[in-house]
Parts: C-alpha cells; sequence; structure tokens
C-alpha cells in the first residue's frame, strides 16, 4: 500500500472514530465467510457498520480521538462495529451472532457522549445488549404519560358522574 493510500485510510478511520456514537471491537479469526457477510446484513439492518481494521493504521488514526483508549488492542484480527445511532440495537445484534458464532468475540466497546466517554468490557457490552432499545423506552414513557392524563380525567368525570347518578336515583324513587 501506498503512503498516500495509508494517508487517507488513516483519515477515514479517523472520521469514523470522530462521528461515531457507539462502537465494539470485535475478533473475528476464524469465521466463516458467507458468515461475515450475514453479521454485515444483520448489522447494516440495525444501522451498523462493521470496518476489518489494519491494525498499525487504526492506532494512527486513534490518536487524539475517543478510541486513544483501546488502541492497545489493536492486533491480530481486529473489525470495528461502529454505529450514529441506537447503541443498545448494535450490542444485540453482536450478542446475538457471538452466541450462534462459535469464533466471533466482543473484546471492548466505547460509548462516546458530549462530554463522556465510556469504555466497556465484554460483560457490559453484554449488558447493554439487555437493555430495552430507545423506542421500547419511549413507548414505555408515552404509555405512562398517557396513563396519567387517563387517570386524570376519570377523577375529573367522576364528580359529575356520581351527581347525576345521585339525580338518577333520586327520580327514579320518587
Amino acid at each position: 500500500m501506498e503512503r498516500s493510500q495509508k494517508e487517507a485510510k488513516v483519515s477515514e478511520l479517523r472520521s469514523i472514530f470522530n462521528n461515531m456514537s457507539a462502537g465494539v471491537l470485535v475478533d473475528y479469526r476464524g469465521i466463516e465467510a458467507n458468515q461475515v457477510v450475514e453479521l454485515r446484513k444483520q448489522l447494516n439492518d440495525a444501522s451498523s457498520t462493521m470496518k476489518v481494521l489494519k491494525n498499525s493504521l487504526a492506532r494512527i488514526a486513534a490518536e487524539d480521538t475517543p478510541f486513544s483508549e483501546l488502541a492497545d488492542q489493536f492486533t491480530q484480527t481486529r473489525a470495528l462495529v461502529y454505529s450514529d445511532g441506537d447503541p443498545v440495537v448494535q450490542a444485540k445484534v453482536l450478542s446475538e451472532a457471538a452466541k450462534n458464532i462459535d469464533n466471533l468475540k466482543i473484546l471492548a466497546g466505547i460509548l462516546v457522549g458530549d462530554s463522556k466517554t465510556s469504555i466497556l468490557n465484554t460483560g457490559e457490552v453484554e449488558a447493554l445488549s439487555k437493555l430495552p432499545s430507545r423506542e421500547e423506552l419511549i413507548v414505555k414513557l408515552l404509555f405512562l404519560m398517557q396513563a396519567l392524563a387517563t387517570q386524570f380525567v376519570r377523577t375529573l368525570n367522576a364528580v359529575p358522574a356520581k351527581f347525576v347518578r345521585t339525580l338518577a336515583a333520586i327520580r327514579d324513587s320518587k
């Protein structure tokens, strides 16, 4: 690979490292090609991308990015699964794939926020995969908000309804 190609690759990786919101480092050694293709399809459906890393270039690109803490793990056969979207969906797909594909190993994860970057170990990535997705949490929140409003309306409606029933009972008794 020529120097200009290497510089372009480093620039591309640095852009990925700076712009993603979540990433997981995986070891894919020994996985069959058709399994990798299927995994990439599943990740693509989850708005995630899998990129095989050239370790030396990835270490250079990771300097001065949130990924600098993981640079020492760029060894052997590594791939980066990254996303700008919901990290839970990405973690769920990878955890399920790691159960089904023997040689796929989740090594580490990273969550990038506005002011804080969190490095996750394998167990923490597994725990992240067990959380409800963003959409599920929004549905639960909306349900709770609607339940409060519904209960409030029922409470407001109870007083006039009771009054009308009392008047009806008086009318029926005469």
